[in-house]
């Protein structure tokens, strides 16, 4: 049975695959909905869940990233104060990593 109080303990039962189940008073009060991602650490010989913040990745082809390079509306020394910013060589591009 889940505590109805934050901070009380609660027993978990560890299934034969390793799964444990969020109580859903736990859930809901921390808003974790299916597909939650969470981070695990030991601390000090305990577990503790963590929520991540998990951000989209998109990938796109060269066509892609040229007609957006193409649609930039930043000026010339708009873009020679961003790559200076960004500590990159006037004029140079972002190389793209393979793997």
């Amino acid at each position: 049975m889940a505590s109805r109080t934050p901070g009380t303990p609660t027993t978990l039962i560890v299934s034969p695959r390793g799964q444990i189940t969020l109580p859903k008073l736990v859930r809901a009060r921390l808003r974790l909905a299916p597909g939650s991602v969470l981070l695990l650490r030991e601390e000090a010989g305990k577990i503790v869940l963590d929520p991540a913040a998990v951000t989209p990745v998109s990938l796109y082809a060269d066509e892609e990233i040229e007609r957006l390079v193409g649609a930039d509306l930043a000026s010339p020394r708009e873009q020679a104060m961003l790559r200076r910013r960004w500590g990159l060589k006037p004029g140079a591009r972002r190389r793209r990593s393979r793997g």
